[in-house]
């Protein structure tokens, strides 16, 4: 009976220690800064493409000089070949920034998914054609500007790639 009531007293401890807040909800952790999305293929791929990526630079591509990797925030690794859909984060590991994590607040004038057509990966702007940009509010008009709050993931940065109807290219291409 001694043995019995030893782990009874036992079990009810461990229970109470462990319970905390017995089922009463974990406290809410806070967001991280950041983006996600859907890149959509709506097209077949052409043989020619070697490598596609999701890019997002920090201000706008107006002239050549601004494709530079200084304004490259985010480049992510390779997209598969002949996917039709393929969901991204920008906690995801990247090739830019190199390790995952908040993604720093602020405004980002362009992204979009990007594809190459040479052997080597290249950052030579004239080797990057844009296959797909994201908008903002359905205005088709001219690339969304993507806005990252404080401790807030932006959801919903999808982009449509059609690569029979590929949109306007920046300068210095």
């Amino acid at each position: 009976m001694k043995n019995f009531l030893t782990i009874v007293v036992l079990i009810l401890t461990f229970s109470l220690l462990s319970c905390d807040n017995g089922i009463s909800p974990l406290p809410e952790q806070p967001e991280v800064s950041g983006f996600e999305g859907t890149i959509y293929f709506v097209s077949p791929w052409p043989d020619s493409i070697k490598r596609t990526y999701l890019v997002v630079f920090k201000n706008p591509l107006l002239q050549p000089s601004d494709f530079v990797i200084t304004n490259l925030k985010f480049l992510s690794n390779e997209i598969p070949f002949g996917v039709q859909s393929y969901k991204f984060s920008s906690l995801d590991s990247a090739i830019i920034p190199v390790s995952p994590g908040p993604f720093e607040p602020g405004e980002y004038a362009y992204v979009a998914v990007a594809h190459q057509t040479t052997d080597e990966l290249s950052l030579a702007r004239k080797d990057w054609f844009v296959s797909g940009i994201y908008y903002s509010n359905n205005d088709t008009t001219k690339p969304g500007v993507l806005v990252i709050q404080e401790n807030k993931m932006t959801r919903n940065v999808n982009i449509r790639v059609d690569f029979n109807n590929l949109p306007s290219q920046p300068p210095g291409g």
